[in-house]
């Protein structure tokens, strides 16, 4: 009789847990969910038809603008650059999708990610670990064949950079694109602990990336992107090996990542802001003349910091988590990601049936 009694209980409990992602989420989310796939797919294709026959408008998505002559590989900057980064948004919404969809969840269901949930997040951090790799190495690539190369003195030197060669060009439009298009996986993901700080991060670097380009500084963004970059792709890798029950190669993969942050994100992006905060007046004249492309005043050099160190104090946040879980390791526990909420809860849910 208490068996009899217990069963309905247990249906009824299934259901709720089964139409539980879906009351998180609005109609229009779900609608939009759906389609990411086709919906920009379309868009894409009709934008490269056009391109190709002729239309002017569609040419401007495909190709950077502004050459100061047919090939010379330099490229100076204007308002038709908007229909690239516009391209690159609808382009990487496309391929975050279908890559997640086609390549990295079938792999999660053939090596050992056992629920929907990790299946998902397996798809979400394999697309974060293949963006980051494919735009830290061009990154790299650029700044290796620029003066800049480990050399922040060429921030400053010879101000303004008016010209850009075109791996610069696509290179830093693309990345625009980019950050405007997570603005939008910000708000379909599920909801981590640290949502308000990565959104304040978010908005904090898409400024740094528009005001840079605007005002000719692409040498000291391309520099700070490829100091954030490269955490951002240990990180997902551990998350995947963890997703996929590796947990001692997991345990490796994030003291790398931890190590890699540190570097990166603590030594050289403050010797980045030091040298913001010291160098300019040395080799430059720090005058406003917009006729000339100058654009960074003592004014412009206080705002650029102000934005800097709140990008620190975010990323000293995360450094905070970053140790506790160091901590948990070192005591004996697996690596986990502590900016997550429960991301696995159905699958805690699941193992309590």
């Amino acid at each position: 009789m208490a068996a009899a009694t217990h069963r309905p209980s247990a249906k009824k409990r299934e259901r709720k847990l089964a139409v539980k992602p879906i009351e998180k989420q609005s109609s229009l989310a779900s609608l939009i969910i759906a389609h990411e796939i086709d919906v920009p797919g379309a868009i894409l294709v009709a934008i490269l038809v056009a391109s190709a026959m002729g239309s002017t408008t569609a040419t401007k998505m495909v190709k950077l603008s502004y050459e100061t002559s047919p090939g010379s590989n330099l490229y100076d900057k204007g308002w038709d650059d908007a229909y690239f980064v516009g391209f690159w948004v609808l382009a990487f919404t496309f391929l975050r999708a279908a890559v997640m969809r086609y390549v990295f969840t079938p792999f999660a269901k053939a090596y050992g990610a056992d629920t929907p949930a990790k299946q998902l997040r397996f798809a979400e951090q394999g697309w974060s670990f293949a963006f980051y790799s494919i735009f830290w190495s061009l990154g790299m690539y650029v700044m290796y064949n620029s003066p800049h190369w480990f050399n922040p003195a060429e921030y400053w030197v010879g101000y303004p950079h008016i010209l850009i060669s075109g791996w610069m060009k696509w290179y830093y439009l693309a990345q625009i694109g980019f950050w405007i298009q997570q603005f939008y996986v910000l708000h379909i993901e599920k909801r981590r602990k640290d949502h308000y700080a990565m959104l304040s991060h978010h908005v904090i670097t898409f400024a740094l990336l528009v005001s840079s380009y605007c005002v000719n500084f692409t040498r000291i963004g391309n520099a700070v992107l490829c100091c954030m970059d490269f955490a951002d792709i240990l990180l997902p890798l551990a998350k995947i090996l963890n997703y996929l029950n590796l947990r001692t190669i997991c345990d490796i993969a994030f003291g790398l990542f931890a190590v890699g942050w540190l570097v990166t994100r603590h030594i050289l992006f403050t010797i980045i802001i030091w040298s913001t905060a010291f160098d300019p007046p040395k080799y430059m004249d720090m005058l406003w003349e917009p006729e000339k492309g100058k654009y960074f005043t003592p004014t412009t050099q206080k705002i650029y910091l102000g934005l800097f160190l709140l990008l620190d104090l975010i990323i000293l946040f995360w450094f905070a988590m970053i140790l506790r879980v160091i901590i948990k390791v070192l005591t004996g526990n697996a690596a986990s990601d502590t900016r997550s909420d429960s991301e696995d809860s159905g699958d805690e849910d699941d193992k309590q049936q």
